[in-house]
């Protein structure tokens, strides 16, 4: 690795506080990072990933990608080109993706216009309004996600109604589940500074059907509040060509510069995606979309009827092994 024009303690933490707060499952947070001069290497934690609910990381490498996309944004912000790659060396394979910053010049354009959207995105779990997402906005979407390699499909009617019965499916299969709970136990619920789903950032349980995940599903939580939730929700499947670790990053990678474009556009989003962790269930979703693609992830986007809870953060110099 080069060892030329040695990042600023200023610039570090820009670049490390973005990426912190990047969307991972359940909020594990499974990122350690290593900088050498100007090159960043995203590393996967294995103390921070979920066996019984992610067995091949699958979704820890999607949330490895999009911390690499907010460093991204947050050098472009800074006037350093970036260039990445992923899973760059077979000797450090714990290494999930490299970034090599340029020399620091004037801002760069596309990349940097999102860097506002990285403090303001969270995950929403609350009823969205009736309003529909404009054509424009979603086209956008669609756009974001093409630029990175993934490919994003709104679902129609049909599309959302057989969904439901796949949601359904997916919800009694991980309530079967002993091992997911117990997983989940240690990451959802509860007060919580540093990591997890805290009780405020889980959002009201819907009084009717609805296109919701309960992550407390299997736990006791008295004080927990109800609403009603949207008739039509807007529902969006992303997916990859490839079905491997190099496209769980690029998939990562595309998901948030999805998120962030949505909101630049104040439009929210949550997921729905116990509909892709079971392996039979997950083919029903492909076959929803009728792809030869892989889907990845289901997002549900609108705009909030209320306040969300954010999920915490851990201090990025937590995650930092090493910096020369």
């Amino acid at each position: 690795m080069s060892t030329t024009k040695t990042l600023t303690q200023d610039e570090v933490s820009i670049l490390l506080t973005a990426a912190v707060h990047a969307p991972s499952m359940h909020n594990t947070q499974p990122w350690r990072f290593e900088i050498d001069g100007p090159v960043i290497d995203i590393l996967l934690d294995p103390e921070r990933t979920l066996p019984a609910s992610d067995p091949a990381d699958r979704l820890t490498r999607i949330g490895l990608g999009a911390a690499a996309f907010n460093v991204r944004v947050a050098a472009a912000l800074l006037g350093h080109e970036s260039t990445f790659a992923i899973d760059p060396d077979p000797a450090t394979p714990e290494v999930i993706a490299r970034i090599f910053l340029a020399d620091r010049g004037a801002p760069v354009p596309d990349l940097s216009s999102l860097y506002g959207a990285i403090g303001r995105r969270h995950t929403y779990r609350g009823p969205m309004t009736d309003q529909t997402v404009s054509p424009k906005v979603i086209q956008s979407l669609i756009e974001a996600a093409r630029s990175e390699g993934a490919e994003l499909r709104v679902l129609n009617e049909a599309q959302r109604s057989r969904l439901a019965g796949i949601l359904q499916a997916a919800d009694l299969l991980e309530l079967r589940d002993e091992d997911r709970l117990h997983e989940r136990a240690r990451w959802i619920g509860g007060d919580r500074s540093t990591e997890g789903v805290p009780d405020q950032a889980l959002g009201p349980l819907p009084v009717g059907p609805a296109a919701f995940r309960d992550l407390s599903a299997g736990f006791d939580r008295p004080h927990r509040g109800r609403a009603v939730f949207e008739e039509t929700p807007a529902i969006m499947v992303l997916s990859t060509d490839s079905e491997d670790e190099p496209a769980w990053v690029q998939a990562g990678l595309a998901l948030q510069r999805v998120l962030l474009t949505a909101t630049s556009y104040k439009v929210a989003a949550s997921f729905l995606n116990q509909v892709v962790e079971f392996p039979a269930v997950r083919n029903q979703v492909r076959n929803l979309i009728a792809a030869t693609s892989w889907p990845q992830l289901v997002i549900r986007l609108g705009y909030p009827t209320q306040e969300s809870g954010h999920t915490p953060r851990r201090p990025w110099n937590d995650a930092l092994d090493h910096w020369h």
